[in-house]
């Protein structure tokens, strides 16, 4: 079961113009006013005061393990070690590069890790200043999973199934990490809130899901969308790539849920992220998957995959991977 949450991060900014036309160049020789807006935002940012706002709203909420921090294609710094409480360690790192990236950056990723109440979270912080002007600065996505759903060192699918299956069958176990998680993701925002007081700080969703792919699909329930505004987009797989027991636990999961009396609130999603009905939904009328399987409801039509071509997007999505964000990052407030 994967646990998505996102909060978006608008700032005022200024509308980007265009360069004027040669024609255009010569009317407004003879005084005619042009129009040269686009639909494109600039905000001016730092690096160092975006890093500082979001590590005060994580250490608010007791997070204190830095998983990376990469500025445009440079690797500022990456837990290769799995330390604990190094989150100081990465405000360090960017002290010593914030010559060259205290103004004029493309894109910043800066990823951290926590565990409460049974879940193992990742809470990944993209932003960048130019952008379409419907859409935020910065976005940050929680993903998050169950602890005592995710594989062991050593552990065999025989030996994976026989351990999980008995916890598939308790909807108490999936409802109490929806609450938890629903809990930390709105805590999470108000944090957000009270250290960028400028910024206009909106939970988008916080939801779990269980991905139903159809026979066929199972490559693709194993890649991942480089862009977080992609539906199907999991910060989690993004640092921590997939287990091939994960879909090993969607069929089981998906078998429990349906022969459950009352399933947790859980949302089915195909390979791409596209919502296909809630679990008690699936459960009420089973056709709701035998349709998705076969293509119908349109279940496939939003995005493109792995990569929509989002400007968001980036090539791969690991540790070290520097995107490909465009603008220029100052102070998302004090």
């Amino acid at each position: 079961m994967r646990l998505i949450g996102q909060i978006h991060v608008s700032l005022k900014g200024s509308i980007i113009q265009r360069n004027p036309t040669v024609w255009e160049k010569l009317k407004r020789g003879f005084g005619a006013k042009l129009d040269l807006d686009t639909d494109r935002m600039r905000v001016e940012l730092e690096a160092t005061a975006v890093i500082d706002q979001v590590r005060r709203a994580l250490v608010q909420l007791g997070v204190g393990n830095a998983l990376s921090l990469v500025i445009d294609d440079t690797v500022i710094f990456q837990d290769t070690d799995g330390k604990p409480d190094d989150l100081p360690d990465l405000v360090l790192a960017l002290s010593e590069h914030s010559a060259v990236f205290g103004r004029g950056f493309s894109e910043l990723k800066f990823a951290a890790e926590h565990e409460e109440a049974g879940l193992h979270l990742v809470i990944e912080t993209r932003a960048r200043t130019e952008h379409a002007e419907d859409e935020p600065a910065g976005i940050v996505s929680v993903g998050g999973r169950v602890r005592d759903l995710e594989p062991r060192a050593g552990e065999s699918a025989e030996d994976y199934r026989r351990r999980v299956e008995p916890l598939a069958k308790d909807p108490a176990l999936f409802e109490a990490a929806r609450l938890q998680f629903e809990s930390f993701v709105g805590r999470l925002e108000g944090a957000l809130k009270a250290s960028m007081p400028e910024a206009r700080v909106e939970q988008h969703h916080a939801e779990a899901r269980v991905v139903h792919a159809p026979p066929g699909d199972g490559a693709a329930a194993g890649q991942q969308p480089a862009s977080p505004t992609h539906p199907g987009y999991d910060p989690f797989v993004a640092y921590y790539p997939p287990s091939p027991l994960g879909m090993m636990l969607d069929v089981m999961l998906i078998s429990s849920f349906m022969h459950m009396l009352s399933p947790p609130h859980v949302l089915f999603v195909s390979p791409a992220g596209m919502p296909l009905g809630t679990a008690q939904e699936a459960a009420a009328n089973p056709d709701l998957l035998n349709d998705a399987d076969r293509g119908g409801d349109d279940a496939g039509d939003e995005g493109d995959g792995p990569d929509d071509g989002d400007p968001w997007g980036d090539e791969g999505g690991g540790l070290d991977d520097g995107g490909g964000l465009e603008g220029d990052f100052g102070d998302f407030g004090d």
